[in-house]
């Protein structure tokens, strides 16, 4: 995986292919490029490349100003879209990825699965609660049994232990998201097309969150994968690529 040295810090990438048109894939947290490898490999095309970074502290990847991890992750995409010029960029975000592709400019399409984005919520006392008894827990086996579509058990030993490893880093991550206060006003103002993808077995947090932002957002639209819930990118890339694909090319 090549390491790039930035201004903004260091950060180690996935590459594929080459071309004046750039596709950024973000990845969720708990994850890591290596997890879109598979919808990278179904998104090629000619005159494309394919680039996914990994966020803030995943694989090498080091920023500089680490004092917050949402913006530290920002700064990762940010780096990205300096190092590779093109004419026409996209950006792929899954959950976390979602999020900080969403706060970001500089992409003429935003494809964002489950971007979570709890902001656009704080109504939804119930569904806020029920996340955030999740990060009170700073248990990585709940948190991976309610997002991952998984249970923890079932994850193979050697998942559980590169997991449990990262446990602090994702911890953090997880309390970042679910407290990040995203301006509504900020989403309005997003004047990129939107597709917002949405697992049809994902919990409903998700489903609240994506419906909701594709009445703030000013030119959005959202499509419900069957078969796929909230780690549909990592493992139904297949059910979610077409969508990506079409939405790119449209």
């Amino acid at each position: 995986m090549p390491v790039h040295t930035t201004i903004a810090g260091t950060i180690e990438t996935l590459e594929w292919g080459d071309g004046p048109e750039l596709l950024v894939l973000l990845h969720a947290a708990a994850a890591g490029p290596q997890s879109l490898a598979q919808l990278a490999a179904l998104l090629q095309r000619p005159g494309r490349r394919v680039v996914a970074p990994a966020l803030n502290r995943y694989g090498a990847t080091v920023m500089r100003d680490e004092s917050d991890r949402v913006r530290a992750h920002g700064d990762v995409l940010r780096a990205c879209l300096a190092l590779y010029p093109a004419d026409r960029r996209m950006l792929f975000g899954h959950s976390m990825g979602g999020l900080i592709g969403l706060m970001s400019g500089g992409f003429d399409r935003l494809a964002l699965y489950e971007p979570v984005v709890t902001a656009c919520i704080a109504d939804e006392t119930a569904l806020l609660a029920w996340d955030r008894a999740i990060v009170a827990r700073a248990d990585i086996a709940a948190f991976v049994t309610a997002w991952n579509d998984t249970p923890w058990q079932a994850l193979p030993e050697s998942a559980r232990v590169r997991l449990t490893a990262a446990a602090p880093t994702l911890i953090a991550d997880m309390r970042a998201v679910s407290y990040h206060d995203l301006p509504l006003a900020k989403i309005r103002n997003v004047e990129a097309p939107v597709l917002l993808l949405q697992g049809a077995q994902s919990p409903p947090i998700n489903h609240a969150i994506t419906a909701r932002l594709t009445g703030l957002l000013p030119n959005a639209r959202r499509t419900v994968l069957d078969g796929c819930g909230h780690m549909g990118p990592v493992q139904s890339p297949a059910k979610v690529a077409p969508s990506v694909a079409e939405f790119a090319t449209s």
